[in-house]
């Protein structure tokens, strides 16, 4: 997509940061809101993509207490607020050229930390004023008021609808874990007392690592359905994301991203591609197919 593109998308949302709730496992709700539609019985849901989201606890739990066989949109309603909710916020920006299948521009969609993690950081952690901090990237689309847990980066074609996720990444968690390993090497930003930064690096392990990249892709699914009202969603493998964003056998990013994720979230590989693709895309894409996922209600 083209930047100008990209800056009409972002000047046409609410403006500053959107409040995004997540706990583990709440994009099984999300996603059932979709796949439901206008109500759906539990054996269209069977027989649908969305089937595996049937068999997670907190689902069949619910199911179990519904007592019936046909799920209406309000039923899903009550499954908000099970548990202990962490307050992320979402933000958006432009990225450019490197890493784009189409060499062009991406909206990046930002997963900022919760105000307990920020308060916990520089309570313990103590960081320098100076620069972007000492877990963040300032050569990747983070967020530059707000503490950016992860990003992820689009494709949109609005005339067909369509988006294409290019990438899900974080550079904070990499780098606590590094530091952990390597006390000796911390950077000069790190003001706290070696005790309370061990702590704050074991504590935003514990309570991010499982999370982060289940909670960005929840965030992205609800921002392109809700926010961008458009229904169709492709999703690079290994495979297609070394060929179209021609990414350094060096480079490349962990394999559980762009297969493991996906799956978790009812997306199936496809020989459909992006009707934006050009011909030479659509022809090296025939070996490294991608994930699609239709967000739409399943047959009644």
């Amino acid at each position: 997509m083209n930047a100008r593109l990209v800056d009409e998308i972002v000047a046409c949302l609410p403006q500053g940061r959107t409040c995004f709730n997540y706990y583990p496992e709440r994009y099984a709700w999300l996603l059932l809101r979709h796949a439901v539609g206008e109500g759906a019985t539990v054996g269209a849901l069977k027989r649908s993509p969305f089937a595996g989201l049937l068999q997670k606890p907190r689902v069949k739990q619910w199911l179990a207490r519904l007592g019936s066989d046909r799920i209406r949109p309000g039923d899903l309603i009550v499954t908000d607020g099970d548990a202990e909710q962490l307050a992320f916020t979402l933000t958006l920006s432009q990225w450019q050229g490197a890493q784009t299948t189409r060499n062009d521009a991406n909206l990046v969609l930002q997963l900022n930390f919760d105000r307990g993690h920020d308060r916990r950081y520089q309570e313990l952690v103590r960081p320098s004023s100076d620069g972007v901090g000492p877990f963040a990237c300032s050569g990747h689309p983070i967020c530059r008021t707000r503490n950016t847990l992860a990003w992820a980066r689009l494709d949109i074609d609005l005339d067909a609808g369509e988006v294409l996720i290019e990438e899900i990444q974080n550079d904070w968690l990499r780098k606590t874990a590094w530091a952990l390993e390597n006390p000796a090497r911390w950077p000069a930003q790190i003001g706290g007392q070696p005790a309370d930064v061990l702590r704050y690096l074991r504590w935003v392990q514990a309570r991010y690592r499982k999370i982060w990249a289940e909670a960005m892709l929840a965030a992205t699914i609800w921002f392109v359905r809700e926010e961008l009202g458009l229904r169709r969603l492709f999703f690079h493998s290994p495979e297609s994301g070394v060929l179209l964003k021609r990414l350094p056998s060096c480079r490349q990013p962990p394999r559980s991203i762009y297969t493991d994720l996906p799956r978790q979230f009812c997306f199936r590989e496809t020989g459909n591609m992006p009707r934006f693709f050009a011909r030479r895309q659509c022809r090296r894409a025939r070996n490294a197919p991608l994930y699609e996922l239709q967000l739409s209600g399943v047959p009644a």
